[in-house]
């Protein structure tokens, strides 16, 4: 479920809007602003997640709340609803969703609506996924929920990725950036090709002039991880 805020200072707009929108059963609450200031204080009060925003509305303009709503809450995504062309390029700027010019095209708004949800939806589960402790993964046809406390290090091989756990190995495509975003503060970047569990570091000795090798516990693999010096000077504190 999503909460919503539509700005606009007209009002006959800002009520045709809401009727449209109330119709999704994945909408939770509709606010409505009559200008920027008032939607700033909206987002202050109340947890947004989707921006409709006028642009030329007296007192506060659009674009100006829309930068304050932004320094509140970055999540929050922003989709301009206005009859001036002329200023998309500093809507872009603000990173909006989208620009939709008048008289409002609602199919559009509609999908909008629809796309966000979705993403709202998949960024809670990958929340939720993260709070417990798991990393799910995709080799090329299924999907791996891992127990993150059980994984040792992440290694980039080539085009693949791959997770060492202290039984088992699995393989991704996906990034060692992609994966990093989803794993929680135990997990440390070490080197350029490797993400390690800090929790199951058993030894760090010398390895050549300028990296260390890892070794792990809980685990008869030989393989190791690398950190490169000054990673170990960030676990040294």
């Amino acid at each position: 479920m999503i909460n919503i805020l539509i700005c606009d200072d007209d009002f006959y707009t800002g009520k045709v809007m809401k009727k449209v929108i109330e119709e999704h059963p994945q909408v939770k609450e509709i606010y409505l602003a009559k200008d920027g200031e008032e939607a700033v204080d909206i987002v202050k009060k109340y947890n947004i997640d989707l921006a409709f925003m006028d642009i030329d509305m007296p007192i506060m303009d659009g674009l100006e709340a829309a930068k304050l709503i932004k320094g509140l809450n970055e999540n929050l995504k922003i989709v301009f609803v206005t009859a001036y062309q002329n200023y998309a390029c500093e809507s872009y700027e603000i990173r909006a969703y989208d620009y939709i010019l008048k008289p409002i095209d609602f199919l559009r708004v509609k999908e909008n609506l629809e796309r966000i949800i979705e993403e709202h939806h998949g960024d809670k589960f990958e929340e939720s996924l993260k709070e417990n402790l798991i990393l799910m993964i995709k080799d090329k046809q299924n999907y791996f929920l891992i127990n993150m406390e059980e994984i040792n290090y992440i290694e980039k091989d080539n085009k693949e990725l791959i997770i060492h756990t202290h039984t088992k190995k699995f393989t991704t495509r996906a990034s060692l950036g992609e994966i990093e975003k989803k794993l929680t503060s135990f997990f440390l970047r070490t080197h350029k090709s490797y993400i390690v569990n800090l929790k199951n570091i058993e030894k760090i000795e010398p390895y050549g002039d300028s990296s260390y090798v890892i070794f792990f516990k809980n685990t008869d693999e030989t393989k190791n991880a690398l950190i490169t010096k000054d990673k170990i000077h960030l676990l040294k504190g």
